[in-house]
């Protein structure tokens, strides 16, 4: 995510106590959708999943009970030779709740280098085969229907019109393909692009509202209310996630990580049980 981050770990500061529960669904778009697990505080996330050492060190000397994986995508960054079945079900145990990011297709005016890239004409047959092998990953890790995975769609320039409706057209069919599968859809955007754009379609008919959104400003305020590209009224029901500061280091139990702060109140993953 704009976070470009190194192969360590990611954690964040907590605005409340932090807690990982079980809640009601948090979209009403399909009830056969198992009720989600909502983390609520803070998480951190990074671009390597950390070693299970190193998240016993910062279990219950850091502030943090969540974590963010990258676990699939075309653009990812990071190799992940620690994210593994086994991994998902050591550190649910250990109390950790998972943020499943998948980092696919990027629109083609993204203000980045990702090469891999979709169009106005491309977006929905790129999305649903996204969706599919984010489904297909999930369940190899473990992760339940009911779990949300979360697409990362990097800041993109506005002003090409034909741009937004890609977007627009790859987050709808992501979000269609992964409840067809019993999956929440959730998005990582920018509050200057992504963000407002899905905010100005909000309820439509014509493109399906993701299940939560994760938005990315680094204000360093952790309010998950009063956005200014998006509305109280939007994404209210356990829906919303903020990335409020980017790229520094913390220690905590002796090891230190770099990462990026986030602050919850949003469905995450549901781990398969041993």
């Amino acid at each position: 995510m704009t976070r470009r981050r190194r192969a360590v770990i990611a954690a964040t500061v907590l605005f409340a106590a932090t807690s990982v529960t079980a809640a009601a669904p948090v979209s009403a778009a399909d009830q056969s959708i198992p009720a989600p697990r909502i983390a609520t505080g803070l998480g951190f996330d990074t671009c390597t999943a950390p070693s299970v050492a190193a998240l016993d060190a910062w279990w219950g000397t850091s502030p943090y009970t969540t974590v963010n994986i990258y676990f699939g995508g075309i653009n990812r960054g990071c190799r992940q030779p620690n994210l593994t079945p086994a991994w998902v079900q050591t550190v649910s145990g250990m109390g950790w709740g998972l943020l499943p990011t998948y980092m696919g297709h990027q629109p083609i005016c993204m203000l980045g280098t990702k090469e891999h890239r979709y169009t106005a004409g491309t977006a929905d047959a790129i999305a649903a085969s996204n969706a599919q092998d984010a489904i297909a990953q999930a369940r190899h890790l473990g992760l339940l229907p009911g779990s949300a995975l979360y697409a990362d769609v990097e800041h993109y320039d506005r002003s090409d019109t034909s741009c937004v409706t890609a977007v627009l057209r790859y987050v709808s069919t992501w979000t269609r393909t992964l409840r067809e599968a019993g999956y929440l859809a959730g998005v990582y955007v920018h509050q200057d692009s992504g963000l407002r754009d899905l905010s100005a379609v909000y309820g439509s008919s014509s493109y399906a509202t993701p299940d939560a959104v994760w938005m990315a400003r680094w204000d360093g305020k952790t309010a998950l209310t009063g956005w200014p590209t998006a509305p109280d009224s939007q994404w209210a029901n356990h829906q919303r996630a903020k990335q409020y500061l980017g790229d520094h280091d913390e220690t905590h139990g002796g090891v230190t990580l770099n990462i990026d702060s986030d602050s919850l109140d949003a469905p995450i993953a549901t781990v398969a049980s041993r």
